[in-house]
């Protein structure tokens, strides 16, 4: 169960900063994680008030507002039609329609789940986070770190990469055994892999494939990274997993490509 002891609206992103810089204060996003558990807040800062839910198409890139919700990322037209609708393929299986109308991009990412649909995808792509005081950050930064009193305020996602995301559920709307994002660009292919349970990482790449190399390519990243025993599957079985899925996810890149 979650506890609060005091909540906080602040109205500006400075208030906010100041505020999270408290002991035990926290970011409420849709607080759909942060409920499991026993956890007690001293702080809890809700930016709900300070327009942060956004998709801006920006020409060469979209900004995401932090809390913009995985329903905005599912039935968004434009950001779907960018990356060959990976975001509603990303989130579209995480629990139920009215879960993903209150969790949140920025709560999802900040995170750093192990079980993250949403950062197994960023990480395959050309992001950067923005922090209320340090800035510009890379999702790969981000992504390797263990939290910091920062406000997380936006993302900007660049459009210079096709992407295709993977993964195997036991049952829908279940947490993923393994996921995997493998993206394109013009310095080759990327391969990421997530819910090892572990956190997502990049596990191959960037480098050229072609049909017959896949396969070699999708090995290397399965072996590239470690896995865990769990629930939803041994190591070893999510391990094949991610081998079979990169490879499936890069062949189904390079297929449309010669289309």
């Amino acid at each position: 169960m979650l506890h609060i002891l005091n909540y906080e609206r602040p109205q500006t992103l400075e208030e906010a900063y100041q505020l999270r810089q408290k002991k035990g204060s926290a970011v409420l996003g849709g607080t759909g994680w942060l409920r499991l558990g026993e956890h007690t807040l001293r702080t809890a800062i809700d930016l709900s008030g300070l327009g942060l839910r956004y998709i801006k198409d920006e020409g060469d890139s979209f900004l995401l507002g932090a809390y913009t919700t995985l329903r905005d990322l599912e039935t968004s037209a434009p950001l779907n039609e960018a990356f060959g609708g990976a975001f509603a393929d990303a989130v579209g299986s995480i629990v139920g329609i009215q879960f993903r109308n209150c969790a949140t991009l920025g709560g999802s990412l900040y995170g750093r789940f192990g079980f993250s649909d949403v950062l197994t995808l960023l990480l395959a792509l050309d992001c950067e986070v923005h922090l209320y005081k340090e800035g510009w950050v890379p999702v790969e930064t981000f992504a390797a770190r263990n939290g910091e009193p920062d406000i997380l305020t936006e993302l900007r996602i660049y459009k210079n990469r096709r992407v295709k995301v993977l993964s195997q559920r036991l049952n829908a709307n279940d947490f993923p055994s393994v996921t995997i994002a493998v993206s394109k660009g013009e310095d080759g292919f990327r391969s990421v892999i997530g819910a090892r349970p572990c956190r997502a990482k990049i596990a191959a790449g960037p480098e050229k494939l072609t049909l017959s190399t896949a396969p070699d390519f999708a090995k290397k990243a399965a072996d590239a990274v470690s896995y865990g025993n769990g629930m939803r599957g041994s190591a070893p079985y999510r391990r094949q997993l991610a081998e079979v899925l990169t490879r499936r996810a890069a062949l189904s890149l390079l297929q449309k490509e010669a289309e």
